[in-house]
């Protein structure tokens, strides 16, 4: 039996290494899709096959591979009628956050998130819009004090992230979105809840139906 620093150890390996594939999972380095083995794995991030098998788990608790009996890991590919579904929760989800952010939201948060919405109009690097956009919807659904709640938005934004990029990468980058941001943050800046849920709402929506119509598009071509 391993002692309890081994096991310590191994455990923050396995964690290390997920998030490793996660972070090349949601930039597109990994495309739904690709199998995932074990042994390239380890040998490539130069550990042992335990941690990677546990790093598999990690990320197929968190929709990002599934584990096939027979091909192994599998970095997941969300269908059309997949995504809707992600983000039908996902707007009850981020709707809930910002209504329970609002009454934490202080100026300062406010004039942060204002200069980020700022540098997401003047960036013309993907990765960078994409990196700005989680910041500042989590940021603001952080307020809410609520950690599973955000746990729970964090995770199904993972799971459509590697789409998000795809997308951002194919098309010049959609100046509707900064728009949409910008209505959210003028709603908080006038604590009119009403008028965030629907910005959310609006937002999300939007969102979902510029992805489905580009998954479709690709899904002809293949």
């Amino acid at each position: 039996m391993a002692s309890e620093p081994e096991v310590l150890r191994r455990k923050t390996t396995a964690e290390t290494v997920s998030e490793l594939i996660r972070s090349e999972i949601q930039r597109g380095v990994l495309q739904p899709g690709t199998r995932l083995r074990q042994n390239d794995v380890a040998a490539r991030f130069g550990v042992s096959t335990t941690p990677v098998r546990e790093a598999f788990a990690l990320l197929q608790a968190d929709g990002l591979v599934r584990i096939d009996p027979h091909r192994g890991a599998i970095v997941f590919h969300p269908t059309a009628e997949d995504l809707t579904e992600s983000y039908e929760i996902r707007g009850a989800l981020e709707v809930l956050a910002i209504t329970k952010a609002m009454p934490n939201l202080t100026p300062d948060l406010l004039t942060d998130m204002q200069s980020v919405i700022d540098e997401m109009r003047q960036t013309e690097g993907e990765d960078k819009w994409v990196e700005l956009n989680d910041h500042f919807h989590l940021t603001l659904y952080n307020a809410s004090e609520m950690p599973r709640l955000c746990s729970m938005i964090a995770s199904l934004r993972d799971s459509s992230s590697t789409y998000i990029h795809m997308f951002v990468s194919h098309q010049p980058l959609d100046k509707r979105a900064d728009d949409q941001h910008q209505e959210i943050l003028d709603a908080c800046k006038a604590s009119d809840v009403r008028r965030a849920q629907r910005a959310v709402r609006a937002h999300i929506n939007h969102t979902v139906k510029e992805l489905r119509k580009f998954l479709k598009e690709q899904e002809s071509k293949a």
